[in-house]
Order: C-alpha cells, then structure tokens, then sequence
C-alpha cells in the first residue's frame, strides 16, 4: 500500500512538472476587461454602442460575469465594524449606491422577510436553480432575498428578467425603495450594469460574480488624506499630468464615430499603450511628487492589496467547477496588475481582452 501511495505521489508531482495538460489546453480560463467607468463619460454610450460591445465579449463563452462590486457577504461584514469602515458607506466618498440603495433596501427587505442576511443568500441561491420553473411569486421572492442579503447586483440581473407586467407585481412585494433602486441600477450606465448584465443574461446566468475590497479603498484614501496628499495631489506639476491623462482619455473616446465608437474605446483600454500611458501619468506622477510622509506610496500599497484581495475572489469564482471561463469588468486602471497577478498561476489561462476587441473580431 505504501509504495502505490509513493507512486501516486511520484505521478502527480511529475504531472506538475509537465506544466500544461496535453496538448496545451487549461480549462479554467479568465478574460480582464479594463473599462473607463462609462457613467463618467462625458456622453454616454449608446443603446447600439453597448450591443456592439456585449456582441464581442459574448465571444468568450462565459460560465461567470464578475464585476468591480463588493458582495453581500463582504458588505454584511463591514457593516459589523461601523467606527472602522464606516467611510465606504458614505455617498461622498465611494459608497453610492451602497449607502444610498444596497443597504437601506436590504435592511427594508430583511424585515419584509424575515430573513437575517446569511439565510436569505441561501435561500435565494437555492431559489435561482430553479428558475426556469418557478412560479412568479418565488421570482419576485428570490430577488427579494437577493437584497436582504445584500446581493443587490445578481438582484439587478433577475429583475432584468422580468417583464413591465411582472415588476409591477413585484412592487406589492418588495417596496417602492427596492423596486426603485432596482430600475435606478438597472438603467445605469456604469458598466457593472450596461454590460455585465446583458453579457450575464446572454449566458443564462442567475448571479453576478463580485470582486472588490473597498475597506482597503477607504483605508487608503484616509491614508493619503491623513499624511498630507491633498497638496500633493493640488500641487501644478500634479494637476498638469493629470491633466494630460484626462485629455488623452477624452480624445479615446469618440461618440460621434459609430456603432464602433465603445469598442474603439475599450480596445485602448485593454492595450498595452494605454497600460503605459496610466501607470505614468497617474502611478507614477503621485509617486514621483509624493510629500516626504509618503502619502501616495502608502496609497498605492492599499490600492494593491484591494487588487490582491480582487484577485482572491476571482480565485474563488474559478473554483466553483473544473472548466469555469470567468469574464471580469474592472476599471481600465485595475486591469494591468490583476492580469499580472492571475498570469503567476501556472494553472490558469488568462485571455487578453483586446483579442476580443481587435479588428479581426467578427
């Protein structure tokens, strides 16, 4: 028995050593999509804009969306330490929708429920593998539990499912404040909603994947502000790098120039010129003018341990099956350091996103 178990172990270590399986294929696959965040645009895409944009990632096959959110057991935990993350509530800061949406409606629905957060994803999730043939009361109830337990975003993409008819009977249930927020989010241009859930929808999907740590956003933002960043960031030589940064990215973006215009857009963002061109004008800038506190380089060593904790999640949608192809929105400026940190994987093929965007695409 001892020498069959030294033989697996012989086996596997040299499985290991081959790297890829044969034939070079690895069935756990992820595409990085760097966005400008398309609700700060200074024209919104449009509807024909968007489409042309879901058509090329729906190329991808995904078995997962993501998106740069944080989800319903990350936000349920921070709201337990309110002295420590209160900031990431705050509508002022990075907290809309969360202050202003997510969490007052999920504490309206825990009691229209009564259901305590952890019971009511559970629920809802064993809910969304029924879908196809549930009644539209346990629709309208699984969305609701959604919320209750702060998963506001998967919320958003079954209320897409429903029909005009459908969300009106939905508001008997839920309440005007979720009912409201559903279509305030449902609307939005961000593209956490304009693409991701079209692109969910597109695969049949139930849930939106969540992958973001804002408490290290927060911690770095007080971080800077504490040590003296704002003259920093106030100081001319800042202000005139930053500004090129944001004429270079008004000039990227061409609303007038067709159905094309946002994958024109994003095929930049995904490139590696433009990964050259942020790291400088707005990285480096902040580094290279940074007070003698420090305040940008502890910044930047938060702004990376969000990405670390980014990435941890990402891992953990990967392994939810043996064959996943998860697709991640990010912000354009995320993008560069998560593909780096996903690339370290041996196991793990990880797709640039401009080959979904390049000229070739069909």
């Amino acid at each position: 028995m001892r020498s069959q178990i030294g033989l697996a172990v012989l086996m596997f270590l040299g499985l290991l050593g081959m790297g890829l399986p044969a034939g070079g294929v690895l069935s756990q696959t992820i595409t990085v999509v760097g966005t400008p965040h398309l609700s700060g645009l200074d024209r919104a895409p449009t509807d024909e804009q968007l489409a042309k944009v879901v058509d090329r990632l729906a190329g991808f096959e995904p078995t997962q969306v993501c998106v740069e959110r944080m989800g319903g057991e990350r936000i349920q935990a921070q709201l337990l330490d309110q002295k420590q993350h209160g900031m990431t509530f705050q509508p002022e800061t990075h907290g809309r929708p969360l202050a202003t949406v997510i969490v007052p409606a999920g504490y309206e629905m825990r009691g229209k429920l009564e259901r305590g957060p952890v019971a009511a994803r559970r629920e809802a999730r064993n809910l969304l593998q029924e879908w196809g043939s549930l009644e539209l009361a346990d629709r309208i109830r699984a969305i609701g539990l959604l919320v209750a337990g702060f998963e506001f975003h998967s919320a958003v993409l079954n209320w897409s499912y429903l029909d005009e008819a459908e969300r009106e009977a939905a508001g008997e249930v839920l309440g005007a404040l979720t009912v409201d927020g559903l279509n305030s989010i449902l609307e939005s241009d961000h593209e956490a909603y304009s693409l991701a859930v079209p692109l969910a929808r597109r695969s049949g999907l139930h849930e939106l994947c969540t992958a973001d740590a804002l408490e290290d956003e927060t911690r770095g933002m007080r971080t800077a502000v504490e040590h003296g960043g704002m003259d920093v960031i106030e100081s001319a030589e800042v202000q005139e790098r930053l500004e090129e940064h944001r004429v270079i990215m008004m000039e990227a973006w061409q609303p007038d120039a067709g159905e094309e215009a946002l994958v024109s857009l994003l095929r930049y963002t995904n490139s590696e010129d433009y990964e050259a061109m942020d790291r400088e004008l707005q990285w480096e800038t902040l580094r290279r003018f940074d007070n003698d506190e420090g305040a940008f380089q502890r910044r930047l060593m938060y702004w990376h341990a969000r990405t670390a904790e980014i990435s941890a999640e990402l891992y953990r949608a990967l392994a939810q099956g043996s064959d996943e192809r998860v697709l991640f929105i990010v912000g354009a400026a995320h993008r560069p350091f998560t593909e780096a940190d996903l690339r370290s994987q041996p196991w793990l093929e990880v797709k640039p996103a401009r080959e979904l965007l390049s000229d070739d695409t069909q």
